[in-house]
């Protein structure tokens, strides 16, 4: 045979030995799912300690870390993954006891696929099998979405026992894509339960992570079929906003870095301290939040500082000036940097107003509403008042300007007085003049939302407000108090489409609180009406009763 038939023969022989997944077609997004199970589900009186799981696809080997076993033993279970199969063998199994296994979405196919719901098996060892469960929902408290999280369940010796939610749980699951979970096959009783996510596996809520405590201090495992339970999502937010670094930016301007999202509420320098290292002198600064920046302070110097060590300082008053999203102050800090020799060239560039869009023309303001107008840097009280001009009917009105972050000016008239029904606010730049004009809205042009919150007579009698929120399509917020007896009315909306929001402020701080796991807190009673309510001008639109 020729040479080079012999070569051409060997490398078909080769590609024959060696199969290779075809190329091309449509990817393979079809989740595994549970083909059988040995034992069969709900079987009664097993002996084996060997389960074995069968999945319509091949399994990556990685999938045995998705599954549990309760009850917990003293030694944890032996899981292996071949082929198709999950093999958990148990140490030994304990008399007339039902056992869960939980197979989580974290179980993958070799493609890389994987469950899109826990899968839950169980079988018993005695001649009847548990079937008390637990059923809830965990939601976004903001959109009522569902939250993907871990959901665990603590055996109570009774109901008067404190719960303790640390180390390993007695059950476990997995919220689905709707936020919706069943704890299933679980003896009847009382048990703690906790939504967490937990992506470094320490069984608890860390700080940053989300959680969602349970709506009461015990639930009851029963096998009712009862209305799935409302678990609403937060964070664990225990500890305060730290700096970690100073970015310089000019001889006249640096920012203070944190390790969190902060806010700017107060922009009086009094917190704040710029001083040269060695002799201790003070320059004057000012301080500004740009809304692009939410990791970031600025501090800008009057005038350039020199190019040696230097010290800035912050001590939180009352109100704090800084903090978190939670109301949480921003801790106190000393932080050394040294300003480059470069000039300050920053300019103040005007970024737009609000609210409204770059489109608009006129913008209609609900009552008592005021605009904005946004810039890239803070603005000296003069040149406020050279760049920023309100008018009505072509006369310019005499108006001053506060600001909560540094940059975002709204027009404040003497002795507080209202904005006119019509006015127009023009800001002078460099190469142009922008103009927006603002109309507020009359009675006869807002509408509002009134309705009803009922209460149990144990929340009634807790006497705590009740807030009620109603929530634009776009722009902030409206919220009123309800009365005493649970009527509320929301006045002054501009027509368009509401959802709301309701809650008891069991802490009268005026915000929710989702509560707390570990030692646990209640979170704050609260309730969602997402389907828009449209509100119409010289109208009040009833909202149905909403329940608390």
């Amino acid at each position: 045979m020729p040479r080079l038939a012999l070569l051409v023969l060997a490398a078909l022989l080769g590609a024959c030995a060696t199969p290779v997944a075809p190329s091309g077609g449509p990817v393979d997004a079809t989740p595994p799912t549970l083909v059988s199970s040995q034992p069969e589900t709900a079987a009664t009186g097993v002996a084996s300690p060997t389960i074995t799981l069968t999945f319509s696809e091949r399994l990556d080997p990685a999938a045995r870390a998705a599954v549990s076993v309760a009850p917990v033993g003293d030694t944890p279970p032996e899981v292996s993954v071949r082929g198709r199969d999950v093999t958990v063998t148990l140490p030994a199994l304990r008399p007339a006891t039902t056992y869960v296994v939980t197979v989580g979405t974290t179980l993958k196919d070799s493609r890389g696929v994987a469950l899109r719901a826990p899968v839950t098996f169980a079988f018993a060892t005695g001649d009847t099998i548990d079937r008390a469960r637990i059923a809830g929902v965990v939601r976004s408290p903001e959109t009522g979405a569902g939250v993907p999280l871990a959901v665990w369940a603590y055996a109570l010796a009774d109901s008067a026992s404190t719960p303790a939610t640390g180390g390993a749980p007695d059950y476990r699951t997995e919220t689905g894509a709707d936020g919706a979970f069943a704890l299933e096959y679980l003896r009847p009783g009382p048990y703690a339960v906790v939504a967490v996510r937990d992506p470094n596996r320490n069984l608890r809520a860390d700080p940053g992570e989300a959680f969602a405590a349970s709506p009461r201090r015990v639930l009851r495992a029963d096998t009712a079929r009862a209305e799935p339970l409302a678990f609403w999502t937060t964070t664990l937010d225990s500890i305060p906003p730290r700096a970690q670094r100073v970015r310089p930016v000019s001889d006249r301007r640096f920012s203070v870095r944190f390790d969190e999202p902060v806010r700017l509420r107060d922009v009086s320098a009094d917190a704040w301290t710029v001083a040269d290292s060695a002799s201790g002198r003070r320059a004057e600064v000012a301080v500004y939040q740009p809304r692009d920046a939410p990791f970031e302070v600025f501090v800008e110097a009057e005038a350039g500082l020199p190019p040696v060590p230097h010290r800035v300082s912050y001590r939180p008053a009352s109100p704090p000036a800084l903090a978190d999203s939670a109301g949480r102050a921003a801790a106190p800090f000393d932080l050394s940097f040294t300003p480059p020799a470069r000039p300050d060239t920053v300019q103040a560039r005007f970024l737009g107003f609000a609210p409204g869009t770059p489109r608009d023309t006129v913008t209609v303001l609900r009552p008592g509403a005021r605009p904005s107008v946004r810039f890239s840097a803070p603005l000296a009280p003069a040149d406020q008042a050279a760049r920023i001009v309100v008018t009505t009917d072509g006369q310019r009105l005499d108006t001053t300007f506060r600001t909560d972050d540094g940059v975002s000016y709204e027009p404040v008239r003497p002795d507080s007085a209202a904005l006119p029904a019509t006015f127009e606010i023009s800001v002078q730049a460099p190469d142009s003049t922008y103009r927006r004009r603002f109309a507020v809205a009359g009675e006869r042009e807002t509408g509002g939302l009134v309705g009803r919150i009922e209460r149990s007579p144990v929340r009634a009698a807790s006497g705590a407000p009740v807030w009620v929120e109603a929530r634009p399509a776009s722009g902030d917020p409206v919220t009123a108090r309800a009365q005493d007896d649970g009527a509320f009315a929301i006045q002054g909306l501009l027509p368009g489409p509401y959802t709301l929001r309701a809650w008891a402020d069991l802490d009268g701080d005026g915000r929710w609180s989702g509560g707390a796991v570990a030692p646990y807190q209640a979170p704050e009673p609260l309730a969602l009406a997402l389907d828009p309510l449209q509100v119409r001008a010289r109208w009040d639109t009833e909202v149905p009763p909403i329940t608390l």
